[in-house]
């Protein structure tokens, strides 16, 4: 889909859009979101970001996907100006140093282009980035550029992000937009309510400070049963990334003695032996988190935005 595609589609009378999944939870599937429901979406993200009709949005993100979709509407509502590029890796080549983006919406790959040639870069004002987690070494190039960037949280079902997260020192908390309230469920997964009565129960693991501010520590439905133990793969990521240079997961395998041991899966050729980084995983964590298997792969699994498919 093109952006004049959409637009037009947000123009028309029917009171609904379709956006389609991402994908990475399950197989991609399209669903349809009330115009109302993406409206208030969109004017909370203004309004957080001080959008008029004197601002200029710009989305490195395809109209594909629903953070694409919401930087045209934002555009819409304030009356403001917008632009959109095909997506690459390259993104902004056609902007000036002297040029002004008021809200540019990128994803994590796009950001590292962005920060490996900034003093080319247009003046940027404020930076979204959504589509899939940010790598610590990333957010810390970030935090290093002075750049006013943020995490976002959310999913088409919530017509892109319902929280922020500023890529700053010491900020560890996704804060809601708006009136927009979280608390947990039995699972202890977030569930999110809106003051227009909509609820959506998500299968994201989540520890809460108040009914406005959150973390995110893992998917319930990607949990590991090992030894009889869960074990949340996230935790064993964030743990392992200072020591693995490449993209990775930790996943699965069905196994005799663990029911399912732990597996390390790592992108790309070796660049240390196994035997080294099994004695350096060692001294971090406890032996039934210790990944049974290292495993080398030409490539990790992903959706078409990006996220790794687990």
């Amino acid at each position: 889909m093109t952006f004049e595609e959409f637009l037009d589609e947000w123009r028309g009378d029917s009171p609904y859009i379709e956006a389609r999944t991402s994908g990475s939870t399950g197989e991609p599937k399209t669903i349809r979101l009330s115009k109302s429901f993406v409206t208030d979406s969109a004017l909370r993200t203004n309004q957080f970001f001080s959008i008029t009709k004197y601002s200029r949005l710009h989305s490195c993100v395809a109209a594909d996907f629903i953070g694409g979709k919401m930087m045209a509407v934002r555009a819409e509502l304030a009356e403001c100006g917008f632009s959109f590029e095909v997506p690459s890796n390259r993104p902004l080549a056609a902007f000036g140093v002297t040029e002004r983006i008021d809200l540019l919406a990128v994803v994590p790959s796009q950001m590292i282009h962005i920060l490996d040639n900034i003093y080319e870069m247009p003046v940027i004002r404020a930076i979204i980035i959504g589509g899939s987690a940010i790598d610590p070494l990333l957010k810390d190039r970030i935090i290093s550029s002075g750049l006013n960037a943020y995490e976002t949280y959310g999913m088409t079902e919530t017509a892109s992000h319902i929280a922020l997260r500023k890529i700053a020192p010491d900020q560890e908390w996704f804060e809601t937009l708006g009136d927009i309230k979280v608390s947990l469920d039995d699972r202890e997964c977030l569930v999110i309510d809106f003051s227009t009565g909509e609820h959506i129960v998500t299968n994201d693991i989540a520890i809460i400070d108040s009914d406005s501010r959150f973390k995110i520590t893992g998917r319930w439905d990607h949990v590991i049963i090992t030894g009889g133990k869960k074990l949340n793969p996230y935790e064993v990521e964030n743990v392992l990334s200072p020591l693995i240079d490449a993209p990775f997961i930790i996943t699965s395998k069905s196994d005799m003695k663990w029911g399912r041991k732990v597996v390390l899966r790592i992108e790309g050729d070796h660049f240390c032996r196994d035997e080294e980084l099994m004695g350096r995983m060692r001294d971090l964590l406890p032996s039934w988190k210790l990944p049974k298997e290292i495993e080398w792969v030409k490539s990790l699994p992903r959706t078409l935005n990006g996220k790794l498919k687990r």
